[in-house]
């Protein structure tokens, strides 16, 4: 099967264009892959290279990446990152899980909100 694609400065223009379209992160091979939906179909982002369809390690990278092209918004796919990893649902089970065993002392919401705003001025 020949997969269509999309090379990352086509997708610039798309979204420069305001064009009518959808993008959405599918897990693949232990990383994230972009798909462009539209009229044309359904295409995979090429790397910069434009030799094969990119792969990000993390969803922020692929944000990232979105973001310089000038796509802000995208879905991401629920599914598996890859085989034997646990689902979402798992992970974030284990994520709360673990932060309600977490010994460490509890922060107040208005002094967390306080951290965090210093946090940034201090960027």
């Amino acid at each position: 099967m020949n997969t269509q694609t999309i090379e990352p400065a086509a997708l610039a223009r798309l979204a420069d264009a305001g064009g009518n379209f959808n993008v959405s992160v599918l897990p693949e091979g232990g990383g994230w892959i972009v798909c462009v939906h539209d009229e044309a179909g359904d295409r995979a982002l090429l790397d910069l290279d434009r030799k094969a369809t990119a792969v990000f390690d993390a969803l922020q990278a692929v944000e990232q990446h979105l973001r310089t092209l000038g796509v802000l918004r995208f879905e991401v796919d629920g599914g598996r990152r890859s085989h034997g990893d646990p689902t979402y649902e798992e992970w974030l089970k284990a994520e709360v899980q673990a932060a309600l065993d977490d010994p460490s002392p509890l922060v107040a919401h208005d002094e967390a909100v306080r951290q965090i705003r210093a946090a940034i001025r201090a960027k």
